[in-house]
């Protein structure tokens, strides 16, 4: 990220790779082993993988604090090229170097809904705060709303299709943006489908997860439904709060 926010941040901890699976359309599952212990972290934090070439790229940490391996989601684009990079390096290596924990999108001590919204592999991360706060047995308010283009891109739907029914403070609505003939489900902007079903939203926790374009947008909308800028969460967010860009 862009600033230290843990001491740990400038040290490398050593994995091994376990797995490297393809889900759906694009994405991969990918799951580490600590050589050692994992570090400390929380949940929605991510980490910095250490790539081929010396350089370091960001990836959410999928699993829960409370598991014993580290599991990533990572989305491979057609053309391009560092994505096929990143993929290939883990498949072809038996061990990968880390840095972490970085992020600030933590789920609040408030009793109040907390509301997820994720764009694709944005659901990483909130995958983290939500298998960990149900192991807790937290008992506010959880909504997901994941987006996505085509139903084969909801690369792990039937995890929170389970939590949804089988937790009863727990609802999650799926939405697709894209064309998808089979689908029978809700439609269009995934945060479009949260301000639809919700007329008052000054009263909640809203994390948002996703590429920048996304949550940015997510970001004003909300700002214009009245929504306070303190009630609002994402790394993103921070990060362009820390380099005074944020509106």
């Amino acid at each position: 990220m862009i600033e230290n926010q843990d001491k740990n941040t400038e040290t490398f901890y050593d994995f091994e790779v376990r797995l490297v699976r393809r889900m759906g359309n694009d994405v991969y599952w990918v799951q580490l082993d600590p050589l050692a212990q994992i570090p400390p972290y929380s949940a929605g934090q991510y980490l910095m993988l250490e790539l081929g070439d010396g350089s370091l790229c960001p990836f959410s940490i999928a699993s829960s604090p409370l598991q014993d391996v580290l599991e990533l989601h990572i989305r491979r684009l057609p053309g391009h090229d560092e994505a096929d990079k990143i993929i290939s390096h883990l498949k072809h290596r038996n061990k990968v170097r880390l840095q972490m924990p970085l992020g600030r999108c933590l789920l609040t001590d408030s009793r109040r809904p907390a509301v997820f919204i994720a764009g694709g592999t944005g659901f990483a991360p909130f995958h983290s705060i939500i298998k960990t706060a149900l192991m807790n047995g937290d008992q506010r308010p959880l909504l997901l709303y994941w987006g996505a283009q085509t139903s084969k891109d909801l690369y792990l739907l039937e995890e929170p299709t389970e939590w949804a029914n089988s937790i009863e403070n727990l609802t999650f609505v799926p939405v697709l943006s894209g064309i998808d003939p089979d689908w029978q489900g809700r439609k269009g902007f995934v945060h479009h489908a949260f301000m639809l079903d919700y007329d008052d939203l000054t009263d909640m926790d809203i994390y948002v997860a996703g590429s920048e374009p996304m949550v940015m947008s997510v970001y004003q909308d909300l700002l214009n439904r009245g929504v306070a800028k303190e009630n609002i969460h994402s790394d993103i967010l921070h990060i362009k709060q820390d380099f005074n860009e944020l509106f």
